[in-house]
Formats: structure tokens, C-alpha cells, sequence
């Protein structure tokens, strides 16, 4: 192994350790990204000793990776009346939106987490 690949896998690892603190105390800063972004920061430097400048550009890109993951979030599926429902709705959660999508064009994986789904019962 090279000098090359070892600083790639340091660096990789010390992203995914910065994703974690990210994902962890998320919710701490509702407000204050800013002040979450900067503690990431801290915690990499005096916990995990990264060089600062290294750290700022970790945190940069677990910060881009979570947001990703964050966007996906905002689709929803609602399945209809029942497994037999031959129309479900993808949701925008953010736009409350719904647009009508014929259940047979949905991917056969998506249709079979639908069948394990707990079946509700009218009351």
C-alpha cells in the first residue's frame, strides 16, 4: 500500500467519523447549523486530532453528504385502500403535494415492501 491510499483511507475515515458527529447532534441545531458545523470541527480537531484545515474540509463534505441524504427524505408513498390499490400517490412532503402513479409501474421491490406493511382495519 502507498502513501497515496493511506491518506485516502485516513482522510475517508476521518469523513465518515465527521458524518456520524453530524448525524448524532442533528437535532441539537435546528437553528444553528452554523454552530453545529463549527463543533463538528472542534470535535474532529481535539478529539481525533485532524489537522484544522483538514477538518474544515471533511466536515465540508459530510455536511454535502448528509444534505443528500436529507433531501431523499421528502418523497413519500402513500399505498391507497389496500395492497389491491391499482393507483398510489407519491407525496412531496415539502410541497404537500401528490401526484397519481399507476402501481404497476412502481418497481417490483417497492410493491413487495407494501404487501409488509401492517394492514390497517376500519373501525
Amino acid at each position: 500500500m502507498n502513501h497515496e491510499d493511506l491518506s485516502h483511507d485516513y482522510r475517508s475515515s476521518m469523513q465518515r467519523a465527521a458524518f456520524s458527529y453530524l448525524q448524532r447532534h442533528e437535532a441539537e441545531h435546528l437553528v444553528d447549523t452554523d454552530l453545529l458545523f463549527d463543533r463538528c470541527v472542534c470535535h474532529l480537531t481535539r478529539a481525533l486530532e485532524v489537522p484544522v484545515f483538514m477538518a474544515q474540509q471533511l466536515v465540508h463534505n459530510a455536511w454535502t453528504e448528509l444534505q443528500v441524504i436529507n433531501q431523499r427524505k421528502w418523497v413519500g408513498v402513500d399505498w391507497g385502500t389496500g395492497p389491491g390499490a391499482t393507483v398510489v400517490h407519491l407525496v412531496d412532503l415539502r410541497a404537500d403535494l401528490r401526484y397519481p402513479v399507476p402501481a404497476r409501474l412502481l418497481p417490483q421491490k417497492l410493491l413487495d415492501q407494501r404487501s409488509a406493511l401492517p394492514q390497517q382495519h376500519p373501525q
